[in-house]
């Protein structure tokens, strides 16, 4: 039995930082250890020297990024992004693909599926995330027109056998004809269906979360806005405990001003960041071509060429932290709560995004600036920064 003692850290937990460590047995945390206790002799010492240990960030809708794209069929892409995403403190992500067609989606869904799990070296591959192509071309965002299509319970469940189950989350529309029974199938299926890219009316998202819904994909963005007497979408995400709301951490989707509505609405609990980044994220300014659209990178965002629109993010997890900290005026605990503990909460990931006995053995060691320094991944490091020279 392999043992591991994590010493002379400040634990980033729930309810705020202290010092202590972790004792980890067989890619799992054995216990919380006070700053005063000491580890078993035979464990293996890591210090930390007096860093912060968080539990290891997860990003539920993540397209890519460092060049590689997760709208793929190429599971050999997606291990090599789950290899450079550890750099950045991530311990466990979804895969996000989309498709022209259901014949594209599936074959892509059908690649990717075997990445799904653990690799030493990598950050867990936790599952897939199908952002449409239920959804609406009122609130298509980036998403090219031609690529949607009304909710099919059919085509889910083929696609839910593609994937041998790991499809777990559903972003879609609930306004459109079908929806509520789409619902009901990923719901039934152990999925979580997520409202998004959505013209729903504040009704018609109280009928979706009635049925089943209970998250809602990048807030704000792609869908109708507030009005104060036709609240919309937002009138229901801000006001029913029953969802928890995405949002994307990088101050060029959401203003601050904004993302701190949304969090004194439903408070750090039920806020999870993501970063929605693309293949260019974490990499210079510049252009690129991604699924056959020009995309030019500046200013902390990626747009379409042609037009303007933002297609995606270009932050990465540990960035959003940082953000979330100096903008979004939450206390550290809390920003990595947001990135950690509330996506695997909302994507029902037991054991995972959590410092506490039990859970599986993933967290990063970050130093006082909020840098990532080690990122361990069922017990063992998967990333370690190399000394400034």
């Amino acid at each position: 039995m392999m043992r591991r003692a994590v010493i002379n850290a400040r634990l980033v937990l729930e309810d705020g930082v202290r010092a202590g460590g972790l004792l980890i047995e067989d890619g799992r945390i054995a216990a919380l250890l006070s700053e005063a206790q000491a580890p078993p002799d035979d464990a293996e010492r890591i210090d930390a020297g007096g860093r912060y240990v968080a539990p290891g960030l997860i990003d539920i809708h993540v397209h890519g990024g460092g060049g590689l794209a997760l709208m793929t069929d190429d599971a050999l892409e997606v291990r090599l992004y789950a290899r450079w995403a550890v750099a950045h403190g991530v311990t466990g992500f979804l895969v996000s693909p989309a498709g022209r067609d259901h014949a594209e989606l599936l074959r892509r869904v059908e690649g990717v599926t075997p990445a799904v799990g653990v690799t030493p070296g990598e950050a867990r591959v936790l599952g897939l995330h199908l952002e449409g192509p239920y959804i609406n071309p009122v609130r298509k965002g980036a998403f090219d027109p031609r690529w949607l299509r009304a909710p099919d319970v059919r085509e889910y469940e083929e696609l839910q056998e593609a994937a041998d189950g790991s499809i777990r989350q559903v972003t879609l529309a609930p306004e459109l004809p079908g929806a509520l029974e789409l619902i009901d199938a990923v719901v039934a299926s152990g999925a979580v269906a997520a409202i998004g890219h959505t013209d729903a009316t504040y009704d018609e998202a109280m009928r979706a979360i009635d049925r089943g819904a209970s998250h809602v994909t990048h807030t704000y963005n792609a869908m109708r806005p507030f009005g104060h007497r036709d609240p919309g979408v937002l009138g229901a995400v801000l006001t029913s405990d029953a969802l928890t709301a995405e949002l994307i951490g990088d101050g060029a989707h959401v203003g601050w001003v904004a993302g701190r509505v949304l969090l004194r609405a439903k408070g750090a609990a039920r806020v999870a960041l993501v970063t929605d980044a693309m293949p260019l994220a974490g990499t210079a300014d510049g252009e690129a071509e991604w699924e056959g659209t020009r995309i030019r990178v500046e200013g902390g965002k990626a747009v379409r060429v042609s037009d303007g629109t933002i297609v995606g993010g270009v932050i990465t997890m540990d960035e959003a932290v940082r953000n979330a900290v100096a903008h979004l005026a939450v206390p550290l605990h809390e920003a990595v709560a947001m990135a950690s503990t509330v996506p695997a909460r909302a994507m029902r990931l037991a054991g995972l995004g959590v410092l506490a006995e039990g859970a599986h053995a993933d967290f990063v060691v970050m130093d006082h600036e909020l840098r990532v320094v080690e990122t361990w991944v069922a017990g063992e490091r998967a990333w370690m920064r190399k000394p400034d020279v």
